[in-house]
Parts: structure tokens; C-alpha cells; sequence
């Protein structure tokens, strides 16, 4: 009983943005257009007698949302509208009991016919409204897949890609250095070298090469593990340990590399990007 009641309040929560912007408007709408006749004169009894109205489509919204509860296994789009069906019939008859007893308005056709135009907004509004949020699910659900997809295709072009990258020397194309991507923990631009530093053995190694930071990034493009950081770094997200991210000051400390990396605002996002990426 008490989970029964729980999830009943639940329900009206939810609903109540919705359900009160309709009533509110239809309310709205009778207060200004006046289409009902009554016999009120002075406005407080007026905004009275129209707040009925807008009373009575929330009570009935909410009669035909539980009734959808009920029945919530049965076809939803039959279900739909055969509960706007429903929900029009009850509002029709109670808007005109209600301006017939509490309005003191004789009914004609032509009164009728305007109660039944108001009548059918609540359902068509509701209609809308489902379908803009399916339609908004279904979006979602193709972003998560499209994500899923992308994820596995980097994942397959990982795997095809070389464990060891050879960096030749802009001056002479006989040297080269030859390294495994996975031991490379940065890069740090200097002058008119790069300095790689790398872990050999267990332990942390420095070597410069006759290069520069760019033409280097151009070569890790399709590794997505390594990041420029700063203009004068490119790191390994792997190998990072704990980062640091505020505005004026931001670095990442690396395993077993006793320094701060200072990360620029231009690449901070695109790190984040990346960690992410990395964690899941």
C-alpha cells in the first residue's frame, strides 16, 4: 500500500508541469476570449467561475493519465487515443454541466460547439507533446549507438595500427629513433629539438631529436592516447596520475615523473575529452 501511494505521488510530480501548463492555458484563453457565456458580472466571480474550467480539465487529465496506468500493457498508440477519446467525452459533459448549473447559461448549439473545440485542445496538446518526446527518445538512442559505434571503429583501427613509431631527424634522414608507443610518457618541445621522454626498463629515459612539437603531433594524429597539452608538450593520457584543472592553473602530474605539466586553456577541454574517452 505504502509503495502504491508512493508511486501515485510520484506520478502526480511528474505530471504537474504538464498537466498544469494545459489547464493553465485553456484557463487563460477562457478568462480573456470570454467564448462561454455566464451570468457573472463583477471579476472576482469571473476569474472564479473560469478557474472551474481549468480545474476541471487538470482533474480529468490526471483521471486519464492513472487510467493509462492501469492499462499500460495494452498497445500504447491505441491506448493513446482511445484515452484522448475518453477524456473528451468527460470534459464535454462536464464543461457543460458546469456552465449550465454553476454558469447559468442556457445550452445551444452553438455553445456546444465551442465547449467541443475546447474540449478536443487538452488531447491534441497531449498528442503533440507524446510524440515530440518519442521522437526526442529515439534521438537519444541513436546519439548513444552512433557514440557505441564510433567507440568500437576507434577500437578496430587501434588495433591496426603500429605498437612502434620511428621519429627521423629533420636534418638528416639516415637517423631515426625508433620507439614503443607505450613506453613514450611525453613530449616537451626544445628550441629546435623534441625531447621524448620514455620509460626503459623500469625506468624514466630523456632523449632529444632533431624535430619539432607539430610535425611530431601530425604523427600521433591517429593514436588518440597522446594529447598536446601546452604548446610546448604533448603527453601520454595513460600515464597520467592526477590532474589539476582551474582557470589560472592547471597542470597533470605523470606516474613516476616528479613534475608538474602545465596544461593551456586551449587544450583543456580537449583533454578532458580524452580522459574520458579513456575511462569509459
Amino acid at each position: 500500500m505504502n509503495n502504491y501511494l508512493q508511486k501515485l505521488i510520484l506520478t502526480i510530480r511528474d505530471k504537474w508541469v504538464l498537466f498544469g501548463g494545459i489547464s493553465l492555458g485553456l484557463f487563460l484563453f477562457i478568462l480573456f476570449f470570454q467564448p462561454l457565456p455566464n451570468r457573472f458580472q463583477d471579476l472576482d466571480n469571473i476569474l472564479i467561475f473560469n478557474a472551474g474550467f481549468g480545474v476541471i480539465v487538470m482533474i480529468l487529465l490526471y483521471i486519464s493519465h492513472l487510467f493509462s496506468k492501469v492499462f499500460g500493457q495494452q498497445d500504447k498508440v491505441v491506448l493513446s487515443y482511445f484515452n484522448g477519446f475518453i477524456f473528451f467525452l468527460l470534459c464535454s459533459v462536464a464543461f457543460s454541466f458546469y456552465l449550465r448549473f454553476v454558469g447559468g447559461s442556457i445550452i445551444t448549439y452553438y455553445s456546444v460547439l465551442k465547449i467541443i473545440l475546447l474540449c478536443l485542445t487538452p488531447p491534441v496538446v497531449l498528442r503533440i507533446y507524446r510524440v515530440i518526446y518519442d521522437l526526442r527518445l529515439e534521438n537519444e538512442l541513436l546519439l548513444k549507438d552512433n557514440t557505441s559505434m564510433h567507440k568500437r571503429l576507434q577500437s578496430i583501427s587501434t588495433m591496426n595500427l603500429p605498437v612502434t613509431i620511428e621519429f627521423q631527424s629533420t636534418d638528416n634522414a639516415s637517423e631515426a629513433s625508433k620507439f614503443n608507443l607505450s613506453d613514450i610518457i611525453l613530449f616537451n618541445s626544445a628550441d629546435n629539438y623534441v625531447e621524448i621522454c620514455y620509460t626503459e626498463k623500469n625506468i624514466i629515459r630523456k632523449k632529444l631529436v632533431r624535430h619539432t612539437l607539430t610535425s611530431i603531433e601530425h604523427l600521433l594524429k591517429p593514436h588518440d592516447r597522446f594529447i598536446r597539452c601546452h604548446r610546448t608538450r604533448i603527453i601520454n593520457t595513460t600515464y597520467i596520475e592526477k590532474v589539476h584543472f582551474k582557470v589560472n592553473s592547471s597542470y597533470v602530474l605523470v606516474k613516476d615523473l616528479k613534475e608538474h605539466i602545465p596544461v593551456s586553456r586551449q587544450y583543456m577541454l580537449k583533454l578532458k575529452e580524452a580522459l574520458s574517452a579513456q575511462q569509459g
